[in-house]
């Protein structure tokens, strides 16, 4: 037969022992203190990035104005430019006016100046009877010749500028006088070095000795004058202008010529 054993000690309030409670793993319900911090730290963290949205836009707001004014700023400087712009090519249109009329200014011949070289020039028993000017013909620069390889630069000479032509007509009374005169003006720095002897030809003299009635009695025969010589002497006016003349011009009376050329020169015009 079985036999059954029951213990009915436990059910008793006396012999009931405190089970104990299986440890949590977990925060407990009623520690309140993550769920605080937590908290705390998800608002900081939100109103460190509202802050810093905040200071941001703030921050763009300021650049922004910032660069609307120097957008303002730089369409004043741009037009300011243009003006400058402006009075820089006008003031190119008038130096080159003002060069080109110093330049125009500076070949001017002072005829004052060249007779009174001539008059230097002259040597005893020479006169001169006529002085005829003849303008420069301006001709076309020759076409330049093409070279052989294309990086090969060709050297062109700068042909001098062409001068007023002079013809000095006169008489002299020996050949003499003619040939020193001649070399005296290719050594003048009012003339250039290719002046050349045209034409010479030996004529009677055609001044005439008169006597008066009271010596009529005592010479009846009045002496012939030597034969003169009449000469053509062909010449060129020099190419330097006025500017590189001014101590021969001084020296000829040409003030006024000097003086204005002085004031270009102070100015820089030439």
């Amino acid at each position: 037969m079985y036999g059954l054993d029951i213990n009915f000690l436990n059910d008793r309030p006396e012999y009931k022992k405190d089970i104990p409670k299986p440890a949590s793993s977990g925060p407990s319900l009623k520690d309140t203190r993550p769920i605080i911090i937590g908290t705390a730290v998800a608002i900081a963290i939100n109103g460190l990035i509202a802050g810093g949205w905040l200071y941001l836009n703030d921050l763009n707001s300021q650049l922004q104005g910032n660069l609307d004014k120097l957008n303002r700023e730089l369409d004043i400087l741009g037009g300011k430019v243009k003006d400058l712009k402006a009075i820089k090519e006008k003031t190119k249109k008038f130096q080159a006016e003002a060069k080109a009329l110093a330049t125009v200014f500076d070949q001017i011949k002072s005829w004052s100046a060249l007779l009174g070289e001539l008059g230097t020039l002259v040597p005893n028993g020479l006169i001169i009877t006529s002085i005829e000017q003849k303008e420069a013909k301006v001709s076309a620069p020759p076409p330049a010749k093409k070279s052989a390889k294309k990086d090969e630069k060709q050297d062109i000479s700068k042909a001098p500028k062409p001068t007023a032509t002079i013809l000095l007509s006169g008489t002299s009374d020996s050949y003499g006088n003619i040939n020193d005169f001649q070399l005296l003006l290719e050594n003048s720095p009012f003339f250039q070095e290719k002046t050349k002897l045209i034409s010479t030809v030996r004529k009677p003299n055609p001044t005439r000795l008169k006597l008066r009635e009271s010596n009529l009695i005592l010479a009846p025969e009045i002496p012939e004058l030597l034969p003169i010589i009449e000469y053509k002497i062909e010449t060129n006016l020099s190419p330097l202008g006025v500017s590189e003349l001014l101590p021969e011009l001084e020296s000829k009376g040409s003030i006024g010529l000097v003086e204005r050329v002085k004031i270009l020169k102070e100015k820089g015009i030439l």
